[in-house]
């Protein structure tokens, strides 16, 4: 049987100009969903929902869950300290330790790491409610609930190449990010030199603060508690729900912009606002890419549990005579370091991107097979951009990204990757 011409290629935004110019990978993966509803195989059904809602939060609601999150870090945090405190008392029977500030700053320093452990696992549990709660709405019912969940968090499978790119990525995201973070650290102490009246907010993030608990817990625990929790909790609201209706409601620029932006300003402290923004980029567009939630919770978590890798070796750096300024400190590393992480985290945006996930589905036919191949196959193009999946049998089919594209991104984590190597090598002998 003779199979139809493919279809034109799919548009940036459902409603961009179909005529794009990703090519497709006729050997990428593929993936067949079928939905429960055997309605939805009929010949001629639209294959978007009917009729379109366009979900939110919109930016009014997206702004409320941005203080939800604050507040409930405020308020799982004040938790966290009366019930140390209160065991703290109860154990050593001294009553005047919540009567000196000074001394319950240092018990809070001394349990630092069980006090975030537990505004971590709170703040988890209240978002996997919360999200759950806001993602049924609107109700279809043409899926159960966890079906439904899944699909608007985004359900399918990383593919491979996309697992490769992520893993590989995570120490060039990791340099660029923190780099970052030294400049606009050096700015936001300037401008508190310059204007003393403004207010030094501290940030949970601090050298201080992780080394205090880097001392006080292992390994698996700071990995648990800076990796693990955060980046379930964060993704969940943030990509989740946060910026699935800001994406669906102004388009994938704006959406993701925004929803950055917001991401960014949740951490409070300007300098690492300035330093996450980007990296709030990569992991809606990793999340859009894969239609994946787990994709940028898996980014994010190497992200972090680096982090906290770093922060445990460099501690025992100085013991052996070792430089820690590579692993975290507070000086800008050679150019020849910062210029490929630089070009590879700009160039993996837009790799995921243009090697995103999209769905081809049966068109008009006279006749609808099993195989799509044998009808007429069009792209799916809902009424907005968002991670789910058609109803009924759609082809999975992940984008070709441009040859130069790529070439471009290995070229700029293999010199990055060389550059570290070496610059690692030379500051561990001492030269």
């Amino acid at each position: 049987m003779s199979t139809s011409p493919p279809p034109p290629d799919p548009p940036l935004d459902p409603l961009a100009d179909p005529l794009g110019h990703d090519r497709v990978d006729g050997a990428g993966q593929t993936v067949w969903l079928e939905d429960d509803d055997e309605s939805a195989t009929v010949p001629n059904r639209p294959v978007q929902p009917d009729p379109v809602v366009i979900p939110g939060p919109g930016p009014i609601e997206a702004f409320a869950w941005l203080i939800g999150v604050v507040v409930v870090h405020l308020v799982a945090s004040a938790i966290m300290v009366v019930l140390v405190a209160a065991a703290v008392v109860g154990i050593s029977g001294d009553q005047q330790l919540v009567q000196d500030p000074e001394r319950l700053q240092k018990m809070i320093n001394e349990h630092i790491g069980v006090v975030m452990g537990g505004d971590q696992v709170l703040f988890v549990l209240v978002v996997l409610l919360a999200v759950g709660l806001r993602l049924a709405v609107p109700f279809d019912r043409s899926a159960g609930p966890l079906g439904r969940l899944g699909n608007r968090l985004g359900r399918l499978r990383i593919c491979p190449r996309h697992l490769l790119a992520i893993t590989v990525i995570v120490l060039p995201v990791s340099v660029a990010c923190g780099q970052l973070f030294v400049v606009a650290n050096r700015a936001w102490r300037g401008v508190l030199e310059t204007l003393p009246g403004l207010p030094n907010v501290p940030a949970i993030q601090e050298v201080n603060v992780l080394a205090t608990m880097a001392e006080g817990l292992s390994l698996p625990g700071m990995v648990f508690v800076l990796a693990v929790l955060p980046a379930v909790g964060e993704e969940l609201v943030f990509r989740g729900v946060i910026g699935r209706g800001l994406v669906a409601r102004g388009g994938v620029v704006h959406g993701i912009f925004m929803t950055s932006l917001l991401f960014a300003m949740a951490h409070i402290n300007p300098a690492h606002a300035i330093s996450v923004f980007p990296l709030g980029v990569l992991l809606h567009v990793v999340h859009l890419a894969t239609r994946s939630i787990l994709a940028p919770i898996l980014l994010h978590f190497l992200i972090n549990g680096w982090a906290s890798v770093l922060t445990k070796a460099t501690l025992s750096m100085p013991d052996r005579g070792i430089d820690p300024v590579l692993l975290g400190g507070d000086e800008l590393l050679p150019w020849f370091v910062l210029v490929p992480a630089s070009l590879a985290s700009f160039c993996a945006v837009v790799y995921f991107w243009r090697s995103r996930i999209e769905f081809r589905v049966p068109g008009d036919a006279a006749s609808f097979s099993r195989n799509p191949r044998a009808d007429h196959l069009r792209w799916w193009w809902p009424a907005y951009r968002s991670v789910e999946v058609p109803r009924g049998h759609a082809e999975a089919v992940r984008l070709k990204p441009p040859i130069k594209l790529t070439a471009a991104l290995g070229v700029g984590l293999l010199s990055f990757y060389v550059a570290l190597g070496w610059e690692v090598s030379r500051a561990a002998g001492g030269g």
